[in-house]
């Protein structure tokens, strides 16, 4: 297994114990000129004089200063990593709580039978499979105008599928919209427990995945990248706090024109940390007015994807992006400005020997 956590301020070694026990190997992403030291045998850090080494030309196009960094972290793991490994992004606020992690990412990743999850709509809310359901909470990027109607989601009879990604879920901070917690609502929850284990989800739907606790196969990795971030559109507006947001929609999307499965669950992670809501609500107020154009320039662009690799794959939608740019709005328009180009780096360095 390879460990790969962005970070700029600290990595807390007691928070990996039960991963560093299992012998796991961990890339740190330190998105600085380098402040991160670690004197571990089985860490290796990069910083930015490593990205520049490695990435030459492509470096200005992948992302930095925000978690979306940790694409060139999944780069690395690409190029380190043999071809039936399994990898880990964390955050480096996040605490592994279970002594056996590693052993449930792998089961989570297996044929396992378990219940399949869905809904009415195309979007389902992950928090439904808490024990006591959501409580009127949707996670960070579930879209606005799928809210008013929708209906929780059901668990239907245990299925087998070939499982390329899980997301895992957490304790302590959830993962919620800056804005919505301006009303007031719990959204602390230190003991939270899951009513399934895991769960797959459906064909069809889509999920807001949080980068915070993801596992996935080598496989599915070039389809995991995390989307540049605070790209100023407007004089005063910034797009960011949805690079894997709108990444994991990409992602599931890909996932399912392949025919494999995307689970959610366990194992768990406590998250501890929480930035400034008030800031984070001028990060992603214009994510969440371009949000339901961007769903529906992925929809339109599908079209134009057949299956194959992931990487093929991502090739493809990154050439389905390119030829619909001029038909979205100005805001979206000139985020993809940024974001084309930098998924052409992407899948261009992911074929290259590194």
């Amino acid at each position: 297994m390879i460990v790969i956590i962005p970070s700029n301020r600290h990595i807390e070694l007691a928070y990996l114990s039960p991963l560093i026990d299992s012998g796991a190997r961990f890339i740190i992403v330190d998105d600085s000129e380098g402040s991160i030291g670690i004197d571990h045998p089985q860490f290796t850090v990069y910083n930015w004089q490593d990205r520049r080494r490695m990435l030459g030309d492509l470096d200005a196009h992948f992302p930095r200063r925000n978690g979306a960094c940790r694409s060139f972290g999944f780069y690395c793991a690409w190029h380190q990593s043999d071809p039936d490994e399994i990898i880990i992004a964390l955050d480096d606020d996040c605490r592994v709580i279970d002594g056996t992690f590693a052993a449930d990412v792998e089961r989570a990743l297996s044929r396992a039978p378990r219940p399949e999850l869905t809904t009415s709509g195309e979007h389902l809310n992950i928090l439904d499979i808490y024990e006591g359901g959501a409580g009127g909470l949707f996670p960070r990027g579930f879209p606005y105008s799928a809210r008013g109607d929708y209906a929780a989601a059901t668990p239907g009879p245990a299925i087998s599928r070939d499982v390329v990604f899980s997301l895992g879920l957490w304790t302590g901070i959830y993962d919620i919209n800056a804005v919505d917690k301006v009303t007031g609502a719990q959204y602390r929850f230190p003991d939270a427990r899951l009513q399934h284990p895991s769960v797959l989800v459906a064909p069809g739907k889509l999920i807001s995945v949080c980068s915070m606790n993801m596992h996935f196969r080598r496989e599915v990795l070039p389809a995991t990248y995390q989307l540049p971030m605070h790209v100023r559109v407007v004089p005063d507006g910034v797009i960011d706090r949805y690079g894997d947001i709108w990444g994991g929609f990409i992602l599931k999307t890909l996932i399912d024109i392949k025919g494999d499965g995307l689970a959610a669950g366990a194992p768990m992670i406590d998250h501890l940390k929480e930035g400034d809501y008030v800031r984070n609500i001028w990060q992603e107020n214009l994510c969440h007015q371009v949000n339901d154009e961007f769903l529906g320039l992925l929809a339109a662009a599908r079209q134009d994807v057949a299956a194959g690799s992931y990487l093929d794959m991502m090739e493809q939608l990154t050439g389905a992006f390119a030829a619909r740019a001029s038909g979205c709005s100005p805001l979206l328009s000139r985020y993809l400005s940024k974001l084309v180009p930098a998924l052409d780096a992407w899948t261009f360095a992911l074929r290259q020997s590194p």
